[in-house]
């Protein structure tokens, strides 16, 4: 398939690129004219100079692909840019695949890819982002707090475990956050890009360890230093709410349609996530 990708330099869009080209596809990147994209040069991708905010002006560039993987996660200040950004790629003739998250049910024990959606406030405007794919025919991927390679979201816990350092943890630690593994996270989109899934997919493994235990995984005799909420907040603001959001999700409908089988849980891979961090950190 000739495929585009937005958010191909990123931590999730970067591990996508490579699992697509790996799979044989032909692989095009939109790429700012200021970010690094020597990685993606080496796999192969082809690289096209531009922002999302250019894509409502790339139309005749946009045809020329049957499929399109859309991981650029701008912030809640570009969702303008975001929604054009969909519009314009929706307006193709070819398949969409949107990177939303679980951040979209809010606090949640058990929900499935057919629970309302109940954003935290900041991914509130993620939503309607996901209706414009879902009425395009197009499919919406959620992925779960992602872990592996050179992290991303757990980045501090490994840093600071490895400097003897707190690790530092939004509430009482009790809450427990919905996974995935990045590795096994990129199978899934391989997947939905070849079967040309529809709907909503939730990108969530088996793990269900609290946030605690997760945290005591990465630093078995390290201190772990807990920040009350409203004390994030005044810090924060909306992000830690997202840090002290406390999800149990299923991917059964996902893994079913799909046939994906994510290999990892976050406490058992803790070993390879070190050998991946340090891999991608030396130096």
């Amino acid at each position: 398939m000739r495929i585009f990708m937005t958010g191909a330099t990123g931590y999730i869009g970067g591990e996508v690129a490579a699992a697509l080209t790996r799979a044989g596809h032909e692989v095009a990147a939109l790429v700012r004219p200021d970010a690094e994209a020597r990685h993606l040069r080496d796999l192969g991708v082809f690289i096209v100079t531009g922002d999302l905010a250019a894509l409502p002006t790339m139309g005749e560039t946009l045809a020329n692909y049957d499929t399109f993987v859309h991981t650029a996660q701008p912030s809640k200040d570009a969702e303008p840019v975001v929604r054009a950004a969909s519009e314009a790629l929706t307006a193709q003739s070819g398949h969409l695949v949107y990177t939303s998250g679980v951040w979209v049910l809010g606090n949640t024990d058990g929900a499935d890819e057919n629970a309302p959606v109940n954003p935290i406030e900041l991914v509130s405007w993620r939503p309607a982002i996901e209706e414009q794919a879902l009425a395009g025919g197009g499919a919406v991927i959620r992925p779960g707090c992602v872990y592996g390679g050179k992290q991303s979201l757990f980045a501090d816990w490994f840093a600071s475990a490895e400097q003897q350092e707190p690790l530092r943890i939004v509430g009482d630690g009790t809450n427990r956050w919905a996974l995935v593994d990045l590795h096994d996270l990129a199978t899934l989109y391989v997947l939905a890009v070849e079967q040309r899934a529809t709907g909503v997919l939730h990108g969530i493994d088996d793990s269900d360890s609290t946030l605690e235990a997760c945290a005591r995984a990465v630093a078995p005799e390290g201190t772990i230093s807990k920040t009350p909420l409203a004390e994030a907040r005044e810090k924060l603001g909306p992000f830690a709410d997202a840090l002290a959001i406390d999800q149990r999700i299923s991917s059964s409908y996902t893994r079913q349609k799909l046939g994906w089988t994510p290999r990892r849980t976050f406490v058992a891979s803790i070993d390879e996530q070190w050998r991946e961090w340090r891999e991608a950190t030396k130096g």
